[in-house]
Order: structure tokens, then sequence, then C-alpha cells
């Protein structure tokens, strides 16, 4: 399962050809998961299928592509945006949380958010439906067509009791499980479907896939299943080049953004720097593109096809950069503003390849951490060892066993 040949994506036999497959990213879906998308989109589409993609956020997902995606795409149904209230609700906590903030916290929105999901896919009539981190298009897409919840770790969540697991033992859930489940169920009942015992079904009810590294999982204890392997790449460790070279993954909505591209400018014309900044605005670019040493990237995808040519790679703390540090035997630097990202650098901490930065330093001591960031050679002998364990594993590309499972929908259906 594991050791799938990557060119097993090509060449299907003719019955494979002409799916239909939708895939589903619901609104304030984080980054990486908008790029798994694209790379599940384009295994599907290399095989002859057709693809449309369901966005929250269709300019974000076309962010992450760096261009025109020639698929299908259409606006997916979507919360409002959440009011600036002095008094703000307590900080979200494990998925149960974010379901409640993705609409099931009422009845009136999710039965309204449901039947324009159902729309959309009456109109569509895919053969097949994948959702990443959409428990929405969870709940009512397996009326419509065998249903893939897809996700790594952090957002395909092992059942726990009658809910999911949270993060912190004592905070405080943004909503009672029992209610959410009672608006799912009402959402059920107008589709003539059958009631959910618990909230975990809403997962379980699909065809579920898992996907990353165990060691980025953060319910790794809880799981039963196993993961499919690493998406579109195999363990690939190789020395570091000898010229210092960085590449930078950076958002426009990190606090302190501009600093960060002030800091990257003023490292120095000795050290090569290729960066990325999702969602920048054409002065960014500009900017960049007029330092003699900074190569601008169009999307997270083309930079990271190049990360083998960089010496130490700085992100803010997302599981698909850190697995290629582990992949190829690379440090990081982590600059990370949103709890899923201060959780990954706590659970990353023990390997000794990170160093730690908040976003909000001044430009002149994020200039000079970028530099003794590529001097520190313990952090690159502990990339280095990592790369040739995880490479010693039997963990391969997921992409072939997960298209294979998904071009058996006829069987499934």
């Amino acid at each position: 399962m594991h050791g799938s040949n990557p060119s097993s994506l090509t060449n299907p036999s003719p019955a494979e050809r002409g799916l239909r497959f939708v895939i589903g990213c619901d609104l304030g879906a984080v980054p990486e998961l908008l790029r798994d998308a694209l790379r599940i989109g384009q295994a599907l589409t290399e095989r002859g299928h057709q693809v449309t993609y369901l966005a929250g956020d269709p300019i974000a997902l076309l962010d992450q592509a760096g261009s025109s995606i020639s698929s299908g795409l259409r606006q997916a149904p979507a919360m409002r945006a959440a009011p600036h209230l002095v008094m703000k609700r307590p900080q979200v906590d494990g998925f149960a949380d974010r379901m409640a903030i993705m609409g099931f916290d009422d009845k009136q929105t999710l039965i309204t958010l449901a039947s324009i999901w159902n729309a959309e896919l009456a109109s569509l009539e895919p053969d097949g439906i994948i959702g990443l981190g959409t428990p929405i298009l969870w709940l009512v897409g397996p009326a419509h067509a065998p249903t893939f919840a897809v996700g790594n770790g952090s957002a395909l969540p092992p059942a726990l009791g009658n809910s999911f697991p949270r993060h912190n033992a004592n905070s405080t859930p943004l909503m009672d499980d029992a209610t959410m489940l009672a608006n799912a169920n009402a959402t059920l009942s107008r589709m003539g479907r059958p009631a959910l015992a618990t909230l975990g079904e809403i997962i379980s009810q699909c065809h579920p896939i898992l996907y990353g590294l165990p060691a980025l999982d953060p319910y790794l204890q809880l799981r039963s299943n196993r993961t499919a392997g690493l998406l579109g790449a195999v363990p690939n460790p190789s020395l570091p080049p000898e010229q210092e070279h960085l590449a930078a993954f950076l958002d426009v909505n990190c606090p302190n953004i501009e600093m960060l591209i002030l800091a990257l400018a003023g490292i120095g014309n000795d050290i090569t720097v290729d960066v990325c900044v999702t969602g920048a605005t054409s002065g960014m670019r500009r900017f960049l593109q007029q330092q003699r040493h900074i190569t601008v990237w169009p999307s997270y995808t083309a930079l990271l096809e190049r990360t083998k040519h960089a010496s130490v790679l700085v992100h803010h703390g997302t599981q698909d950069i850190t697995q290629q540090c582990l992949i190829l035997g690379r440090p990081q630097l982590i600059l990370p503003w949103t709890p899923e990202q201060e959780m990954l650098n706590y659970m990353v901490g023990w390997m000794g390849i990170t160093w730690t930065k908040s976003p909000n330093v001044p430009i002149n001591e994020m200039a000079v951490t970028f530099r003794d960031l590529l001097r520190d050679t313990s952090l690159t002998v502990s990339a280095q060892h990592h790369g040739g364990q995880l490479a010693n594993t039997d963990i391969g590309n997921a992409l072939p066993v997960m298209v294979d499972q998904m071009e058996n929908v006829r069987q499934l259906a």
C-alpha cells in the first residue's frame, strides 16, 4: 500500500475513464487543505476524470493554484463573516468547535447551508464526492454519491465518545454536542435520511482517507486507522547546497507580514531567497521582485518543487511544509500566528530541527535570525538524521492509493 508506484496514476483502463468528481473545501479552510485539494484534483484529472471544485473561498483556491484552474470552479455555500465584538467567543479548540462555527450551532442556518450544498450536488450529478474539512458536505454528500472524508491528522479527527477530541481539556465548547447532533439530524430528516447516533458518524458514514506523517498527527494515540502515506511525495533526503539558500512560504494574512518581507529584503545579497506570499498584493510582489537576491514564486506548490535547492525552509507552521523539511532533511524556521500553527510547532519541538520566532519582532532582529539560522549546523545535522530515519520506513506516496479508492465509486454506490 505504501510503496505504490506514482506511475500508476497514468494510463487508466477504459472502464475507469470519465468519472465526475466534486471536491469541496469550506470557507476558512487552512491553506494547506486547499493545496491538498488541488493535488488530488490534478491527479484525478490526469487519469481522465472530470473534476469540479466547490470552494467557500474560490479566490483563495486560485491563490494557492498560482494560476487559473482548468477544471470547474464554483462557489460553495459559506457562513456569513463573524461580527467584530468586544466580548469575543472562546477560542476554537478541536473539530467540534470548528463544526459549530461552520453552522452546526444553529438549526435554521445548518438546514439552509445543507439545502444549498444539496442543490449544487444535484446540478452536478457527481459519481464521487471528496470533502476536505467540510462537515456539512460530509453530512449531505452520501445522499448523492459515495463521499470521501479526506484529510491529514488535524483535519480528519477520530471520534471520541459522542463527539471529537479536544486539544485542551479545560477549554469551553462553543456549542453543546447534543444540540449540534439534534441540528444535524433535523437536516437529515428533511432529506429523508436516517438519523445519526453521534457526531462522529458524520465522518464514519463516509469513506475516510487519512494521509500525512503520523508524527504530525495530534490524534495519533486515538487512531485505529493507518495513514495512506504522504500526499504526492516520498521520502528523499539530500545534502543541503553549499551556498546559503532560504525558501520562505508566507501568508499575507499573517500579522506584521510587511515587516517579514522587509526582513527578507534586508538579509543581504549574498544569500539567495526564494519566496511565495499567498494573497500578496501587487505592491508586495513588485517590491520583492526588485531585490536582486530574491526570486518570487507564484504558488506554494511551485516553490515546494524547488526546496531541494534550499538550505532552510521558513513558514508559519503548516503540515505540508514541515513534512517537506523531513522528506528532504532540512531545518525550518516557524513563524506561528494561529493556534493550529502553535500546536504544530509544539509537536515538532522534540526533533531539534526547528527555530521559532514571533512574526512581530523588529525587522533587524528578524533579518539577523534568518542569517543565524542558516549557520546553525546542529539543526542541519538533526534534520538530516530525521530525513534518513523517515526514508527507512515503508511510508510512500498516498496519491495512487487514494485515486484507486476513488475510482471504485461505482462499486461503492
